[in-house]
């Protein structure tokens, strides 16, 4: 039995109403993706700036730390440790020092050449 006309184009109206649909129903899962995609990004914009500024906080704090009048704070209090006297300094000037000086100028120049590739001279 074949379709009547009027059943044909009624057809063709509800496939077209369901294709729009289908379509409207994408676009709109789409721009909700979008959406949640965009929270996301800021929620770990947010996470990184504020990373950075702890961050920052703890860079500070260790360089306080490890300022020497922090160092030399800590060595008095904690390890008892004082300044030393004039007197138990010992001058390493003379022969001897001029000789380990040399020394470790040579050792020096020679690893730096070594490092840079070139022959001694």
């Amino acid at each position: 039995m074949r379709p009547q006309p009027a059943d044909a184009s009624q057809r063709r109206r509800v496939l077209l109403l369901a294709a729009g649909a289908f379509f409207l129903m994408a676009m709109v899962w789409q721009h909700v993706q979008a959406t949640r995609l965009g929270y996301r990004v800021e929620k770990v914009r947010q996470q990184i700036l504020a990373m950075r500024c702890a961050n920052g906080a703890l860079r500070m704090q260790l360089e306080s730390q490890l300022s020497p009048a922090n160092l030399s704070l800590q060595a008095r209090t904690h390890l008892g440790m004082s300044l030393a006297s004039p007197e138990s300094l010992r001058s390493l000037d003379g022969p001897a020092s001029a000789a380990r000086t040399g020394l470790l100028q040579r050792l020096i120049s020679r690893a730096r050449r070594a490092l840079s590739g070139t022959s001694p001279a």
